[in-house]
């Protein structure tokens, strides 16, 4: 048996800090690529759209998101988050969403948000991301998939903010504060 020193004791380990739920600014740290989810990828990525849709009805693609905080608290500064955007596909036609939009057009929606509020833009059909943007993202606390332990994760129902005052709502807001709530 192999036995190591690691420096610090079992007992003596810190537990984890998570970010308070608040918004913190955030860079795309890599090049956006789109990605099969992991619904497809569970099936088999190798099939395609149609196959992989007879098998599992969530199968589609993401424009994928890397992303790390940036902060003046080291805590918080350089924690990494990803965004799987939904991109739109054939099988979204004749579906809706609860408020009775169209599913497709709910996908694409949230991407063109995502889009400007980054500053890449959107135009027409088309949303740009690159890496190095930045914008404010909220950051909410939840139950990982062990449904026991508490994570910090994008907020699923919130559109992030552009870091541009006039465009983020938080002209005049002294609220705002990307460390505050670090335990």
């Amino acid at each position: 048996m192999a036995t190591f020193n690691v420096g610090i004791g079992k007992d003596d380990i810190q537990e984890p800090i998570l970010l308070v739920e608040d918004w913190y600014e955030a860079e795309i740290t890599r090049e956006p690529y789109e990605d099969k989810n992991s619904h497809w990828k569970g099936v088999g990525e190798n099939l395609s759209l149609d196959d992989a849709h007879r098998v599992n009805e969530k199968v589609g693609k993401n424009i994928v998101v890397n992303l790390k905080i940036n902060s003046e608290i080291p805590e918080a500064h350089g924690r990494t988050f990803t965004k799987w955007l939904s991109l739109p596909n054939k099988f979204d036609e004749g579906l809706y969403m609860n408020n009775g939009q169209p599913r497709a057009d709910w996908k694409a929606d949230i991407i063109h948000k995502w889009a400007e509020a980054f500053g890449g833009g959107s135009e027409g059909a088309d949303a740009s991301f690159a890496e190095g943007q930045k914008a404010l993202i909220y950051v909410i606390v939840e139950k990982d998939r062990d449904e026991e332990t508490d994570i910090n994760a994008i907020s699923m129902n919130v559109n992030p903010r552009s870091l541009t005052a006039g465009e983020s709502g938080l002209e005049g807001d002294d609220s705002f504060d990307p460390s505050a709530g670090l335990l």
